[in-house]
Protein backbone atom coordinates (compact mmCIF):
# COMPACT_ATOMS: atom_id res chain seq x y z
CA UNK A 1 0.00 0.00 0.00
CA UNK A 2 1.25 3.75 -0.81
CA UNK A 3 2.06 5.48 3.06
CA UNK A 4 -0.91 6.58 4.99
CA UNK A 5 -2.72 9.81 3.80
CA UNK A 6 -4.11 11.29 6.31
CA UNK A 7 -6.03 14.63 7.00
CA UNK A 8 -5.82 16.07 11.00
CA UNK A 9 -8.62 18.41 11.33
CA UNK A 10 -7.16 19.81 15.26
CA UNK A 11 -3.55 18.96 16.17
CA UNK A 12 -2.72 18.68 20.24
CA UNK A 13 0.14 19.63 21.14
CA UNK A 14 2.06 18.95 24.24
CA UNK A 15 -0.14 15.07 24.56
CA UNK A 16 1.67 13.42 27.31
CA UNK A 17 -0.27 9.99 26.09
CA UNK A 18 -0.87 9.38 22.53
CA UNK A 19 -3.71 7.59 21.51
CA UNK A 20 -3.41 3.92 20.66
CA UNK A 21 -2.86 3.36 17.14
CA UNK A 22 -4.28 -0.40 17.50
CA UNK A 23 -7.38 0.87 18.55
CA UNK A 24 -8.26 2.90 15.86
CA UNK A 25 -7.49 0.40 13.65
CA UNK A 26 -9.67 -2.12 15.62
CA UNK A 27 -12.39 0.43 15.21
CA UNK A 28 -12.28 0.76 11.54
CA UNK A 29 -12.01 -2.76 11.31
CA UNK A 30 -15.30 -3.47 12.96
CA UNK A 31 -16.80 -0.69 11.22
CA UNK A 32 -16.28 -2.51 8.17
CA UNK A 33 -16.98 -6.04 9.36
CA UNK A 34 -20.12 -4.88 10.18
CA UNK A 35 -20.88 -2.47 7.17
CA UNK A 36 -20.06 -5.01 4.46
CA UNK A 37 -21.95 -7.96 6.53
CA UNK A 38 -24.70 -7.55 4.32
CA UNK A 39 -23.60 -7.02 0.72
CA UNK A 40 -24.81 -8.61 -2.16
CA UNK A 41 -21.46 -10.36 -2.37
CA UNK A 42 -18.22 -12.21 -0.35
CA UNK A 43 -16.80 -8.48 0.51
CA UNK A 44 -13.10 -8.42 1.50
CA UNK A 45 -10.85 -5.54 2.05
CA UNK A 46 -7.35 -4.21 2.61
CA UNK A 47 -6.96 -1.57 5.38
CA UNK A 48 -4.23 0.72 5.45
CA UNK A 49 -1.96 0.92 8.47
CA UNK A 50 -1.76 4.04 10.13
CA UNK A 51 1.76 5.75 10.68
CA UNK A 52 2.69 4.89 14.10
CA UNK A 53 4.55 8.51 14.06
CA UNK A 54 1.36 10.09 13.98
CA UNK A 55 0.53 11.72 17.86
CA UNK A 56 -2.95 11.98 18.56
CA UNK A 57 -4.95 12.99 21.35
CA UNK A 58 -6.13 10.29 23.30
CA UNK A 59 -9.98 9.56 22.92
CA UNK A 60 -12.63 7.34 24.96
CA UNK A 61 -14.31 6.45 21.72
CA UNK A 62 -14.56 6.88 17.57
CA UNK A 63 -17.00 7.72 14.96
CA UNK A 64 -16.49 5.68 11.62
CA UNK A 65 -17.72 6.25 8.61
CA UNK A 66 -17.32 7.53 4.69
CA UNK A 67 -16.51 10.94 3.86
CA UNK A 68 -18.36 13.03 2.23
CA UNK A 69 -18.68 11.74 -1.66
CA UNK A 70 -16.92 8.65 -0.80
CA UNK A 71 -18.68 4.80 -1.25
CA UNK A 72 -18.04 1.85 0.09
CA UNK A 73 -16.42 0.15 -2.60
CA UNK A 74 -13.24 0.10 -4.53
CA UNK A 75 -10.50 2.41 -3.75
CA UNK A 76 -11.86 4.64 -1.17
CA UNK A 77 -11.74 6.33 2.11
CA UNK A 78 -12.66 5.86 6.17
CA UNK A 79 -13.37 9.09 8.13
CA UNK A 80 -12.68 8.50 11.85
CA UNK A 81 -13.36 10.99 14.13
CA UNK A 82 -12.65 11.04 18.39
CA UNK A 83 -16.05 12.04 19.52
CA UNK A 84 -14.87 11.96 23.23
CA UNK A 85 -11.94 12.97 25.09
CA UNK A 86 -10.29 14.82 22.07
CA UNK A 87 -11.15 16.98 19.07
CA UNK A 88 -9.02 15.32 15.92
CA UNK A 89 -10.16 13.27 12.74
CA UNK A 90 -8.06 10.94 10.20
CA UNK A 91 -8.52 9.61 6.66
CA UNK A 92 -7.60 5.97 6.40
CA UNK A 93 -7.33 4.35 2.93
CA UNK A 94 -8.98 1.40 2.60
CA UNK A 95 -9.67 -0.84 -0.87
CA UNK A 96 -12.82 -2.73 -0.65
CA UNK A 97 -13.68 -5.63 -3.19
CA UNK A 98 -16.92 -7.45 -3.68
CA UNK A 99 -16.87 -10.77 -5.76
CA UNK A 100 -20.39 -10.80 -7.54
CA UNK A 101 -22.01 -12.77 -10.41
CA UNK A 102 -22.71 -11.09 -12.98
CA UNK A 103 -24.12 -11.18 -16.47
CA UNK A 104 -22.47 -10.95 -20.22
CA UNK A 105 -23.63 -12.04 -23.62
CA UNK A 106 -23.47 -15.63 -24.08
CA UNK A 107 -23.21 -15.80 -27.65
CA UNK A 108 -22.92 -12.62 -30.32
CA UNK A 109 -26.38 -10.55 -29.97
CA UNK A 110 -28.01 -8.54 -32.14
CA UNK A 111 -29.79 -4.95 -31.82
CA UNK A 112 -33.10 -4.62 -31.53
CA UNK A 113 -32.96 -8.28 -30.28
CA UNK A 114 -35.29 -9.82 -27.65
CA UNK A 115 -33.13 -11.61 -25.05
CA UNK A 116 -33.96 -15.00 -23.26
CA UNK A 117 -32.32 -16.92 -20.51
CA UNK A 118 -30.24 -18.85 -22.81
CA UNK A 119 -28.41 -15.13 -24.22
CA UNK A 120 -26.84 -14.16 -20.40
CA UNK A 121 -24.12 -16.19 -19.12
CA UNK A 122 -22.93 -15.82 -15.12
CA UNK A 123 -19.48 -14.82 -14.41
CA UNK A 124 -17.83 -13.30 -11.33
CA UNK A 125 -15.77 -10.41 -10.49
CA UNK A 126 -15.11 -7.27 -8.06
CA UNK A 127 -17.98 -4.72 -8.34
CA UNK A 128 -15.36 -2.48 -7.93
CA UNK A 129 -13.76 -3.19 -11.15
CA UNK A 130 -17.01 -3.67 -12.93
CA UNK A 131 -19.39 -0.71 -14.64
CA UNK A 132 -21.87 0.85 -12.31
CA UNK A 133 -24.55 -0.26 -14.58
CA UNK A 134 -24.06 -4.08 -14.71
CA UNK A 135 -26.10 -6.37 -15.13
CA UNK A 136 -26.23 -8.25 -11.78
CA UNK A 137 -29.64 -10.31 -11.67
CA UNK A 138 -31.02 -12.07 -14.75
CA UNK A 139 -34.58 -10.99 -14.26
CA UNK A 140 -33.22 -7.01 -15.07
CA UNK A 141 -32.41 -8.04 -18.92
CA UNK A 142 -34.69 -11.35 -20.35
CA UNK A 143 -37.24 -9.98 -21.86
CA UNK A 144 -36.00 -6.89 -22.97
CA UNK A 145 -34.59 -5.60 -26.12
CA UNK A 146 -31.39 -4.24 -27.11
CA UNK A 147 -30.29 -0.98 -28.15
CA UNK A 148 -27.23 -2.26 -30.49
CA UNK A 149 -25.56 -5.70 -31.22
CA UNK A 150 -22.75 -7.37 -28.30
CA UNK A 151 -20.54 -9.35 -28.93
CA UNK A 152 -19.53 -12.57 -26.87
CA UNK A 153 -18.54 -12.30 -23.43
CA UNK A 154 -19.37 -8.63 -23.63
CA UNK A 155 -20.90 -7.76 -19.77
CA UNK A 156 -24.95 -6.51 -20.20
CA UNK A 157 -25.13 -3.17 -18.81
CA UNK A 158 -28.74 -1.54 -18.38
CA UNK A 159 -27.89 1.24 -20.31
CA UNK A 160 -27.60 -1.54 -23.40
CA UNK A 161 -31.55 -2.43 -22.47
CA UNK A 162 -34.70 -0.90 -23.15
CA UNK A 163 -38.33 -2.76 -22.53
CA UNK A 164 -39.93 -4.86 -25.57
CA UNK A 165 -42.52 -3.37 -27.35
CA UNK A 166 -46.00 -4.89 -26.56
CA UNK A 167 -48.30 -2.39 -28.22
CA UNK A 168 -47.71 -2.24 -32.13
CA UNK A 169 -49.29 1.12 -33.79
CA UNK A 170 -52.45 0.18 -36.15
CA UNK A 171 -52.93 -3.02 -33.72
CA UNK A 172 -56.39 -3.88 -32.65
CA UNK A 173 -55.96 -3.50 -28.48
CA UNK A 174 -58.69 -4.60 -26.17
CA UNK A 175 -58.80 -1.62 -23.94
CA UNK A 176 -59.97 -2.24 -20.23
CA UNK A 177 -61.61 1.35 -18.55
CA UNK A 178 -61.92 0.82 -14.47
CA UNK A 179 -63.95 3.13 -12.59
CA UNK A 180 -63.31 1.79 -8.78
CA UNK A 181 -64.59 -1.88 -8.64
CA UNK A 182 -66.80 -1.77 -12.36
CA UNK A 183 -64.40 -2.83 -15.36
CA UNK A 184 -65.21 -2.22 -19.04
CA UNK A 185 -63.53 -3.48 -21.79
CA UNK A 186 -63.92 -2.20 -25.46
CA UNK A 187 -61.93 -2.32 -28.49
CA UNK A 188 -59.72 -0.22 -30.49
CA UNK A 189 -56.93 0.66 -32.61
CA UNK A 190 -53.09 1.99 -31.37
CA UNK A 191 -52.06 5.17 -32.20
CA UNK A 192 -48.58 4.60 -30.97
CA UNK A 193 -46.18 2.01 -30.01
CA UNK A 194 -45.77 1.33 -26.56
CA UNK A 195 -43.63 -0.78 -24.17
CA UNK A 196 -45.22 -2.13 -20.75
CA UNK A 197 -46.14 0.65 -18.94
CA UNK A 198 -45.75 3.34 -21.61
CA UNK A 199 -48.18 5.69 -22.42
CA UNK A 200 -50.40 5.23 -25.28
CA UNK A 201 -53.78 6.29 -27.24
CA UNK A 202 -56.65 4.35 -28.79
CA UNK A 203 -58.53 5.52 -31.51
CA UNK A 204 -62.09 3.97 -30.55
CA UNK A 205 -64.58 4.00 -33.27
CA UNK A 206 -64.37 6.68 -35.86
CA UNK A 207 -63.78 9.45 -34.01
CA UNK A 208 -63.10 8.94 -29.94
CA UNK A 209 -59.18 8.80 -28.96
CA UNK A 210 -58.38 8.07 -25.38
CA UNK A 211 -55.09 7.72 -23.95
CA UNK A 212 -54.02 4.70 -21.40
CA UNK A 213 -51.15 2.58 -20.21
CA UNK A 214 -50.05 -0.66 -22.34
CA UNK A 215 -50.24 -3.92 -20.17
CA UNK A 216 -47.46 -6.82 -20.86
CA UNK A 217 -50.52 -9.10 -22.15
CA UNK A 218 -50.59 -6.21 -24.87
CA UNK A 219 -54.34 -4.56 -23.42
CA UNK A 220 -54.78 -0.91 -22.12
CA UNK A 221 -55.56 -0.31 -19.12
CA UNK A 222 -57.72 2.96 -18.96
CA UNK A 223 -58.54 4.63 -15.25
CA UNK A 224 -60.60 7.10 -14.35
Amino acid sequence: MKPLLFTLFTLFTGVAHATDIAAIQHAAQQWLDQSLASSNGVPSYQLSQIDKRIQLAPCKQYDVGLPSGYRLLGNTMLKIQCVEGASWAINLPVKVSLLVTYYVAARPLSGNQELGAGDLSAQQGDLGTLPGSIILDPSQAVGRVLNTAVASGRPLRSEMLRAAIVIQQNQKVRVIFRDGGIEVANEGIAMNNAADGQSVRVRIGTRQIIQGVATATGSVDVSD
